[in-house]
């Protein structure tokens, strides 16, 4: 008992020495004593202030509820769980983390939003709290207490309305608040004028075709507003599609101010906090009721995927749940159509997951996707979420370390790097970028040449197929944070409209192998690097398999017996015995095939292995040039379609 007393002494101290902390634990106290007093099994949701330091509210939530003896009854001690729900669920992580946070007797996640938190908690959470802002008691006892000052009510307002990040890296023992104040101003006076940081579509950066929408929709709005169109010429519905973290909820924001009009966020997660079926209900009608009081205006329903597919829910209470969530969307969704208005953006990563009544003609029936930002976009979203401060270094380092990113894991690269800045205090700098990048490590000189010689495999079969190459590349070093990482790739373009036969298919599995082809006839055995996870060579080529064997009746037999989706494909490989041999007969033929390409190639593919290493890079023009001797060959191109055929 005296160790532990030690600590918790210790900790109070770590949060009396800051003001920041301090201020934290004040908020966290204030809105939390309700359950604090209350006791027994708890878990929260507790909103942060936008402009506030996540860290100093997570050092302040965890002294107030791990720590014993705070209010009558509570003690969790050492079972509370504490989460920053930004990191806990991270949106650039290729596998979700594991939702067995409720094992814990005491669940506190801190989040800028409940949409950062996945349904399934959602469901088990027993209250949400939006934190205050700072009073201004609360800033003059900081004062006293922390920095062993008398702060005058003046000054405490000054701050109020300070950032409270900022108030929490400026203000210091030892130094007079009316000088830390000074400072303030001056960091102030030299950010971007509000005007030139309003979101706006116009400032955001790697939208795509959604940027297009949004842009034509705001102009007719405008069209609309001054008579010179009708409501009816006006998308009502959109869904808005694409990976995790591209900025979908950023997108909506964004989207009203350029129209100027009221927006509504909303989300399954959100309806769902209130309470049970009927609240839900209520919860999502409500939504609907405030975009039609406020029009014009736009609902912007995230996660709306979550309400699921009809056609696939069990026969179980559970889908009689869902089935009414989903009849009360509708329900919802076609109220707001018959009002002018009001127009609906639904965002989801998982379109194929919705309902078909949802998207039907009327509905959600236009669909647009955000894609992973290119290098030019991740530029623009670093160096708008900075601020300007660094307008003409060049960050090209950056952006190709950060190639894969999404929007919100770049917002996290610059919001570790103002916070490191603010640490040593002074100006966030290109070298905080590259300290907040994860560290990397080489690969060996061996591995490398495998990587060079996979690649080379894919483009001698992309030459030789006469496909569209663009460029094959390697990385020579890897993120030591990151999950499964590609040690090469190759690019070839694709036409908008392409003809599919059994040889064209034949010819994609073809290239796919070509690369482990390669490893096997060069290196004499073949690694992992084909296979392994989704979106890998041999996942790829099984696919292709499938849909020729199983959907498209161009393989062994007619039948249809599955839809080309690969949910549904892999369904059915993973349940019949008959369509898993043919598959591996006719990814067997096309290995044998390609092998048969690499060895009698096995010149250029070296050559081609020796460029990548040299350069890390072939682009098209220097594999035409370079594998010319492969697209001369007479017969080349028939002689691999002889190859399959007699397979």
């Amino acid at each position: 008992m005296r160790k532990r007393n030690g600590r918790v002494l210790r900790e109070r101290s770590n949060i009396t020495r800051s003001v920041g902390r301090l201020l934290a634990y004040c908020a966290t106290i204030r809105g939390c004593r309700q359950y604090l007093l209350r006791g027994g099994a708890l878990a929260l949701v507790l909103i942060v202030p936008d402009d506030a330091d996540i860290e100093d509210y997570r050092h302040a939530t965890d002294f107030a509820f791990s720590k014993p003896n705070r209010f009558d009854g509570f003690d969790f001690g050492d079972n509370a769980k504490i989460v920053v729900a930004a990191d806990h669920w991270r949106k650039e992580r290729k596998e979700p983390a594991p939702d067995d946070l409720l094992k814990h007797d005491c669940l506190v996640i801190l989040a800028s939003d409940v949409a950062e938190i996945p349904n399934a908690v959602m469901a088990a959470i027993d209250g949400v709290v939006r934190l205050d802002r700072p009073q201004i008691r609360h800033l003059i006892g900081a004062g006293r207490v922390c920095l062993k000052q008398r702060m005058s009510v003046e000054q405490a307002e000054e701050l109020g309305a300070m950032p409270l990040a900022l108030i929490s890296s400026m203000l210091w023992r030892g130094r007079p608040v009316s000088q830390s104040l000074d400072h303030m101003r001056e960091a102030l006076k030299d950010r971007t004028p509000a005007k030139k940081r309003e979101l706006r579509i116009e400032n955001l950066h790697g939208l795509g075709e959604a940027g297009t929408w949004a842009r034509d929709l705001a102009q007719d709005l405008n069209d609309w507003r001054e008579g010179r169109i009708g409501w009816e010429d006006i998308d009502r519905g959109i869904l808005i599609s694409g990976p995790t973290g591209t900025g979908k909820t950023t997108f909506g924001k964004a989207l009203a101010a350029s129209c100027g009009v009221h927006l509504v966020l909303a989300s399954l997660a959100r309806w769902q906090a209130h309470g049970h079926l009927g609240d839900l209900l209520r919860a999502m009608r409500a939504a609907f009721d405030e975009a039609r009081k406020n029009a014009p205006s736009i609902i912007f329903i995230d996660e709306i995927d979550a309400a699921g597919d009809r056609e696939k829910f069990s026969d179980d209470y559970n889908s009689q749940y869902h089935n009414q969530v989903v009849s009360g969307l509708l329900e919802c969704i076609d109220g707001a159509e018959r009002r002018e208005g009001v127009i609906i953006v639904g965002a989801c990563n998982f379109p194929e997951r919705l309902d078909a009544a949802l998207v039907r003609p009327g509905r959600l029936d236009r669909h647009v996707k955000i894609p992973l930002p290119d290098g030019v976009a991740r530029e623009g979203i670093i160096r708008w979420h900075l601020a300007g401060a660094f307008d003409d270094d060049d960050l090209s380092v950056i952006t190709k370390r950060t190639e894969g990113w999404s929007g919100a894991a770049l917002e996290q690269l610059a919001r570790d790097a103002r916070r490191s800045a603010r640490r040593a205090q002074r100006n966030v700098s290109v070298s905080d970028l590259e300290a907040a990048l994860p560290p990397t490590v080489s690969f060996p000189a061996a591995m490398l040449r495998r990587a060079a010689v996979h690649e080379a495999g894919h483009v001698i079969a992309a030459v030789a197929l006469e496909r569209s190459f663009e460029f094959a590349e390697i990385r020579d070093k890897v993120d030591l944070a990151s999950g499964y990482q590609s040690l090469g790739r190759v690019r070839v373009g694709k036409t908008p409209v392409t003809e599919i036969t059994a040889q064209s298919l034949l010819d994609e599995i073809c290239f796919l192998l070509a690369g482990i082809a390669a490893e096997e006839a060069i290196l004499g055995s073949r690694s992992v690097g084909g296979g392994g996870v989704p979106g890998s060579d041999l996942h790829l080529a099984t696919l292709v398999a499938l849909r020729l064997e199983a959907s498209y009746g161009l393989g062994e037999g007619l039948a249809f017996l599955a839809g080309d989706s690969e949910p549904e494909l892999l369904r059915l490989l993973h349940t019949s015995q008959a369509i898993r041999e043919r598959v591996e007969i006719v990814l067997a033929e096309q290995m044998a095939r390609v092998r048969s390409l690499v060895e009698r190639q096995r010149g250029a593919v070296e050559r081609a292995a020796d460029e990548l290493l040299e350069g890390r890079r072939i682009t098209g023009v220097s594999a035409g040039e370079l594998m010319a001797s492969v697209v001369t060959r007479p017969g080349i191109g028939r002689e691999l379609v002889a190859i399959g055929s007699a397979q």
